[in-house]
This record gives C-alpha cells, sequence and structure tokens, in this order.
C-alpha cells in the first residue's frame, strides 16, 4: 500500500493540508502568491504552514534540477548530495546535445548524474525533484514517448533499486532545491563564457 503524502498550500486567503498531488495542483497551478510543499507526516505539514522550521529527515537526499536559456542550445543540470543538513558531494554541467525539451533534459540528466554517484559510492538514497517527470518516468508510470523521456528511462534502468523518489515544490525557499537551481544556471553560463573565448579565438 502507498505511503500518504501531506501537500501543504500556504495562501494568502487560506492555508490548508490536501493528501493528493492531483489536489494540490488543481488548488496551486497558475495561481501567484501561493507556496506548497509536500511531507510525510501531517505534523510536519501543519508546522511548515504554521512557521515551524521542520525537523532535517535523516538519510541520504540528493536534490536536481535543470535550467536552460534561449540563448545557449544544451540545458544545465546540477545536484546536491546531503545527509541530513550536511552536503557529501555536488555536481553540475551542461548536456552533451542541444536540448530537445529545454530545461527538462537537464532535469533529467541531473537525475542520472545523481544515480551514478550513489551508485559508485555503493548508498541509497532519495532523489528529491521539482519536475514530476523525474520519478513517473523512471518508475514507468508515465509512457516515454519522447526521445529525451526514453533515453533517461534507458539510463537510469540500473540504478533504481538505489533510489525513491520525492517531488519538491520549486522555489518555495527550500535550501537545497534552491541550490541546485543556483548551480544548474551556473552551469549554463560558465559554458556560455567558455564558448565565447573559444570563438574570439578562432
Amino acid at each position: 500500500m502507498p505511503k500518504v503524502k501531506f501537500y501543504a498550500i500556504k495562501a494568502p486567503e487560506k492555508s490548508q493540508i490536501v493528501t493528493s498531488w492531483a489536489e494540490c495542483e488543481s488548488l496551486t497551478h497558475g495561481i501567484k502568491g501561493v507556496l506548497f510543499k509536500s511531507f510525510a507526516t501531517k505534523a510536519e505539514a501543519e508546522a511548515w504552514i504554521a512557521g515551524i522550521e521542520a525537523p532535517v529527515p535523516a538519510g541520504i537526499r540528493v536534490f536536481v534540477d535543470g535550467s536552460f536559456s534561449p540563448t545557449f542550445a544544451p540545458a544545465g543540470w546540477a545536484y546536491v548530495v546531503v545527509d541530513g543538513d550536511k552536503e557529501l558531494a555536488r555536481g553540475s554541467g551542461i548536456t552533451a546535445f542541444p536540448a530537445e525539451s529545454r530545461n527538462i533534459d537537464g532535469e533529467v540528466m541531473a537525475s542520472y548524474q545523481a544515480m551514478r554517484w550513489l551508485d559508485a559510492n555503493d548508498k541509497n538514497g532519495v532523489i528529491c525533484h521539482d519536475y514530476e517527470g523525474i520519478a513517473r518516468w523512471a518508475k514507468g508510470e508515465w509512457q516515454a514517448k519522447s526521445n529525451v523521456a526514453q533515453q533517461y528511462v534507458k539510463a537510469v534502468k540500473p540504478y533504481l533499486h538505489r533510489v525513491q523518489f520525492e517531488k519538491v515544490a520549486a522555489h518555495t525557499g527550500v535550501k537545497w532545491n534552491e541550490l541546485v537551481d543556483k548551480l544548474a544556471k551556473e552551469a549554463i553560463e560558465k559554458a556560455k563564457k567558455a564558448s565565447d573565448k573559444s570563438e574570439k579565438k578562432d
């Protein structure tokens, strides 16, 4: 039986807790000023709404994110590995080929690289992501129709025994999630500068 998740929603008019992603999405999508975040327990969700800092979950978690710039073909990606509230490792870069699905290319690359890190270090962990496809494609809950999705599903298959997935709402002040977003953007900027220098030399 799947574990129940609690989605805490902070809104100017009304804050509430729901227990399905579909309901959370319907109450938050496209609405300005609304923050939301998922929790394993109702107590944690209530604490977050009340502004009380919830305890940092124990165990290894890997935050992943991707980025895209209209002026640069590849997507950026980044991951940060944490244990409790201590950073263990980080990685970032750009995709080898031009992005087919904008930042989604970066998101799936970040997840793949995170799983490779876990495997190389003989560890299991939770992949914390803000794009839903990261988990849905990997677990076979979404059909992988695009080339990006198909390549991702194939690449991560050997590592799935090491991971669980947790959706983290983007831009809601989660420290590590904000960090990987920043690192993915910086990876693009660094690659752009390197590309510009190379073109000037030529």
